[in-house]
């Protein structure tokens, strides 16, 4: 089957028509994510990205269901209270930006989405809310290095975490002058364009520094997959995994992780790779069968535990360069 921007769209009409006769009380519902892009597609694979509002109780905070064998539902439940201060949705990316697509509407009661959107668009890309949005990572950002300074992990896994959530936002804080939160399948791929355009090359090779990436992995990296395509499907038997890691959501990473290995730029892979094989870990509660291979994998990237000091510092740095870019951005546009 091609799959298709329209086919996709069909798929999300379907579901959410379905929805309306199960769950009377849904409110409105649209699309978010890579969907509404010219490209949804990565390794052949995709998902659909869904919101459903509804009027007083959510069901549950996320589901992912599947639709073919590389197409799947990733649904977020919202209450409508979620929405009462919608202005400040201008301030907030990660519930602002989609909704200042207008071709996302796939349900609406009296036009109450369409009223929002209006509000959330008016003035959205001014400069003060822009900063606002970016200063929300890179605050979170130098909160969670403080808690990784001075946290002391029960395990090299839980610390790894903390440090790969602080580099994102710190990523984001930089990608978030010029567009929406990053996306795990494209992180760097999309993080690699936004810091061409804002002339702070240095920001990237930072960044690729503190994830440990080498040219020679591309040999290893294989293997790595492979061991990760193994543990993915151990966790689905030996444990209840999170939402976004069930099985039909399988080939939506390890798809798009091989396409990223296979290309000229392999390098973007390790991101992803790393980022969902560490979920699966905290998920487990046992041992993987491939420990050895994952910490093969950490060693390569020097995030074994005996970095842990050295990494810690390096990000102290790296976020003073991060903060750096967005004073220098602020001061440009005098706010």
């Amino acid at each position: 089957m091609r799959i298709t921007r329209d086919l996709l769209h069909k798929f999300a009409q379907q579901t959410v028509n379905a929805r309306l006769r199960t769950e009377p009380d849904i409110h409105a519902a649209y699309m978010m994510g890579s969907l509404i892009d010219d490209d949804p597609l990565l390794g052949g694979t995709t998902d659909i990205d869904l919101v459903l509002v509804h009027k007083y109780q959510s069901p549950t905070e996320r589901e992912c269901v599947s639709i073919t064998p590389d197409v799947s539902l990733d649904i977020f439940h919202k209450i409508r209270e979620d929405y009462a201060d919608h202005r400040a949705f201008r301030q907030d990316p990660w519930m602002g930006y989609p909704l200042t697509h207008y071709n996302i509407i796939l349900y609406d009661s009296n036009h109450w989405l369409e009223f929002i959107q209006s509000s959330v668009n008016a003035e959205f890309h001014r400069p003060d809310n822009v900063l606002a949005r970016v200063r929300k990572f890179s605050s979170k950002a130098r909160d969670q290095w403080f808690s990784l300074f001075q946290y002391t992990s029960d395990t090299h896994n839980n610390w790894l975490d903390r440090y790969l959530i602080t580099l994102s936002l710190a990523a984001n804080s930089v990608s978030g002058l010029l567009g929406a939160p990053l996306t795990r399948r494209r992180f760097l791929m999309t993080f690699e364009e936004r810091v061409e355009d804002l002339g702070v090359p240095k920001i990237l090779a930072g960044f690729q520094g503190l994830l440990g990436f080498a040219e020679e992995q591309q040999n290893n990296l294989p293997t790595w997959i492979d061991a990760f395509k193994e543990d993915l499907v151990y966790l689905s038997e030996e444990s209840v995994p999170p939402a976004h890691l069930v099985p039909c959501r399988h080939n939506y990473y390890t798809g798009a992780i091989e396409a990223l290995a296979n290309s000229n730029n392999f390098h973007n892979a390790i991101w992803p790779l790393l980022r969902t094989w560490m979920d699966v870990h905290l998920a487990l509660n046992k041992t993987s069968p491939n420990k050895d291979l994952w910490e093969d994998f950490l060693t390569s990237l020097n995030l074994s535990a005996e970095q842990l000091e050295e990494k810690t510092e390096a990000l102290d740095a790296y976020l003073d360069s991060v903060e750096i870019v967005v004073e220098t951005w602020e001061n440009t546009y005098g706010i």
